[in-house]
């Protein structure tokens, strides 16, 4: 029991822990709305491209919270935009953007001579160096997407569903497409100290692909991607902790083994491996 509790007694690993809470749910609720809406990519080319933004906040000695959000914000939009307003596909015009955006960023971090471990800290991961303000601002993005998404839940599951029927029913699909896309460009900045802007995708997509192995039904597939996502982030924050290793890593290790779990031993899979057992012997007999 101590090995659970010792490491609370730190004021640090405390705040590491209400915010990996907070990232944990925001991404597995966000998570299962991209998989829906098969978005996943997006997801990684804003986590890679939220570089340039998080470069221009340290150049200009901003919070990085608050100019990684603005800045991937704007670059979701500018997304949805050379989408919609050209003839490039979506995937397309991700690779066109994200790929951009990154190069700025990699651009500006190469032309400093020393760059604070805060930067780092969003590269690669940093939980436990969440201070009061970033928890803050975890906290608050974390309610207010999810009060969002709550208030229009309705609308954006017909949206994820069937964007063109939704469309025919008189909802407003373009409203809710970039609704959806600015929602994921904040979740992508506030969970990047986490996991990293690397590794945030895993946090993003696998809770909710895990839950997809187990159920269809639309309310167990939320609350098993928020309890997946849950158990994955603390129990690798614990490993993070112990282990000296960084913590986007060990989250989304510790995620990546809970989808092979789930993957190998679902009631569906067993289902059909026993189904296919019985085939085999009706041939044999």
């Amino acid at each position: 029991m101590h090995l659970l509790t010792d490491p609370l007694q730190y004021p640090f690993m405390q705040q590491a822990l209400i915010g990996t809470i907070a990232v944990a749910i925001l991404t597995a609720v966000v998570g299962t709305f991209v998989i829906l809406r098969r978005l996943a990519f997006i997801g990684e080319g804003l986590a890679h491209g939220s570089l340039a933004g998080l470069a221009i906040g340290y150049l200009l000695d901003w919070n990085l919270y608050i100019a990684g959000n603005i800045y991937t914000i704007g670059l979701a939009l500018f997304i949805g935009v050379l989408h919609e307003k050209t003839k490039v596909s979506l995937d397309t015009a991700i690779g066109i953007l994200f790929s951009t955006s990154m190069a700025l960023g990699v651009a500006l971090i190469s032309s400093l001579k020393f760059y604070s471990t805060n930067l780092t800290g969003y590269l690669f991961g940093s939980v436990l160096s969440i201070g009061s303000f970033d928890l803050l601002i975890i906290v608050s993005s974390t309610l207010l997407i999810l009060l969002i998404l709550t208030l229009f839940y309705k609308e954006f599951v017909y949206y994820a569903f069937d964007p063109e029927m939704a469309e025919v029913t008189g909802l407003p699909r373009a409203r809710l497409h970039y609704a959806m896309l600015a929602i994921i460009a904040v979740t992508v900045v506030v969970a990047s100290q986490t996991v990293g802007i690397i590794l945030v995708t895993a946090l993003l997509t696998i809770p909710a692909a895990s839950a997809f192995q187990w159920t269809h039904s639309l309310k167990k597939l939320v609350l098993l991607a928020i309890f997946f996502g849950l158990l994955s982030a603390i129990v690798g924050l614990y490993l993070s902790y112990y282990l000296n290793v960084a913590s986007g890593a060990s989250i989304a290790l510790t995620a990546a083994i809970i989808f092979l779990i789930s993957f190998l031993f679902s009631t569906k899979r067993v289902g059909l491996r026993r189904s296919l057992g019985r085939v085999k012997l009706s041939e044999k007999g």
